[in-house]
């Protein structure tokens, strides 16, 4: 093993877990070590111990935390605390179920052209979040759909038709919950919520990781059944 390569990952690795990406742009001299096989064979090492991935996509290099990983990476509390502090579960699956409906929201289109708009106002996200939880829930077959999707529709819909449309200063509303998951996406570094317009827009990476990642063609097919767009 080269020492310096060994010094060169452990750079790139420590520079993404503070930055979250590395570019030409941000660090070009970390961006041209990373070409080295050998360089990229120890980040491997490193990430695979320490339950991340680290990809390549669209000239940039995203490290990303797996499903597992309870350090860095998304956990269902902190989604809870989104929300506010005495948040229960289902406003975690709430909260799970916007997230959803914004990756469909801009991530509809197919191959190269995943991307389907460019920003959503919260008021129309709101309309998009309701409809698609009225529509599902009155399907025919929503209790088997339910059962194989192991998520309550019917309970989620009871309790986003219960909440106020929106009041100042209070987070448990449709618009606050909107806005509380488009903040908590904001500071991983996937969507632009601008509050005083409010809006949305998704950054580059999140694109990114939607385009060259996530959205195959099995896994559209499952949010898809599940949110009534077929």
């Amino acid at each position: 093993m080269n020492e310096l390569n060994l010094e060169k990952a452990m750079r790139i690795y420590y520079f993404l877990l503070k930055e979250g990406e590395l570019t030409f742009e941000n660090n070009r001299d970390l961006y041209i070590d990373y070409s080295d096989s050998e360089v990229r064979g120890l980040l491997d090492i490193m990430a695979r111990e320490s339950n991340v991935t680290i990809e390549k996509y669209n000239q940039v290099v995203y490290l990303l935390p797996d499903e597992e990983n309870d350090v860095i990476g998304i956990r269902d509390m902190d989604l809870q605390k989104a929300i506010s502090y005495d948040a229960r579960k289902i406003d975690f699956y709430l909260s799970q179920y916007i997230i959803i409906i914004i990756i469909t929201v801009f991530f509809s289109g197919k191959g190269s052209f995943v991307k389907s708009r460019d920003f959503i106002r919260v008021s129309e996200l709101e309309e998009v979040v309701t409809s698609r939880l009225r529509y599902a829930n009155s399907k025919k077959n929503i209790a088997k759909e339910q059962e194989e999707a192991s998520l309550n529709i019917t309970a989620l819909y009871e309790h986003w038709d219960a909440l106020q449309l929106d009041e100042a200063g209070k987070r448990k509303t449709k618009y606050g919950y909107i806005r509380s998951v488009c903040g908590f996406l904001g500071k991983h570094g996937l969507l632009i919520f601008d509050a005083v317009e409010d809006d949305i827009r998704p950054t580059n990476k999140f694109t990114n990781l939607m385009t060259y990642n996530f959205l195959d063609g099995s896994r559209l097919e499952v949010i898809n059944r599940i949110l009534g767009n077929e």
